[in-house]
């Protein structure tokens, strides 16, 4: 009888001993199976994935179209030479020679930027007054889908370029946002430091009436 309490003892240790080395194969598999949450990313969360999708943020937002280069006009001015590409577009257009040959009052700004969402209806408001110079955003720092859905969201309709870094590093300027400033007739090009935001839409017409020429 002591014999056979023996035997079963053993064999529960072996089956017992089994089961711990099964055990850890079936967790690791399951581990495979399931693989930990990868981090969240906002970087490319609203970035469309094809032209088609950036053309239906553009229809939604409605912008008026952007200005575009004189086959016949001649490159001149600070921002000559500078590619960027209308929001909702892929193509590249010189900005220098799309805005040359009338006075423009650009605006650089990204989705992300506090005042910039405050001063962008302000600006969209001037734009629409009789008399008042061209109003173009560049948008900096930022997607296109991301530019696009705030402005859809704002009801601003002026014409905006994006994929425009290249312009924050041409103009000579503080790293801050907003940014506005006058591009001449002649594409010259002067920062406007008073006010450094609009806030209302007087200001802007003091400032147009101060610096164009």
């Amino acid at each position: 009888m002591r014999t056979q309490w023996r035997w079963t003892v053993f064999v529960l240790a072996i089956v017992a001993l089994l089961v711990a080395a099964m055990w850890p194969r079936e967790r690791q598999s399951a581990d495979v199976a399931q693989p930990p949450s990868a981090p969240i990313s906002h970087v490319g969360e609203s970035a469309p994935s094809d032209d088609a999708s950036l053309a239906a943020l553009a229809v939604a937002a409605a912008l008026q179209p952007c200005p575009l280069p004189d086959p016949q006009g001649s490159p001149s001015g600070q921002l000559s030479g500078v590619y960027v590409s209308c929001l909702g577009s892929r193509e590249r257009i010189d900005i220098g020679r799309a805005l040359a040959g009338e006075p423009t009052l650009i605006n650089l700004w990204a989705s992300w930027c506090a005042p910039c969402r405050e001063e962008i209806p302000v600006l969209s408001a001037y734009a629409e007054e009789s008399g008042a110079v061209r109003v173009v955003g560049v948008n900096v720092q930022d997607s296109q889908s991301s530019a696009l859905a705030l402005l859809a969201d704002l009801g601003v309709h002026y014409p905006s370029f994006g994929d425009a870094d290249a312009v924050q590093r041409t103009l000579v300027a503080p790293p801050v946002l907003p940014l506005s400033f006058i591009v001449q007739r002649d594409g010259s090009v002067e920062r406007i430091t008073d006010p450094p935001v609009f806030r209302d839409k007087q200001q802007i017409r003091d400032a147009v009436a101060r610096m164009v020429r």
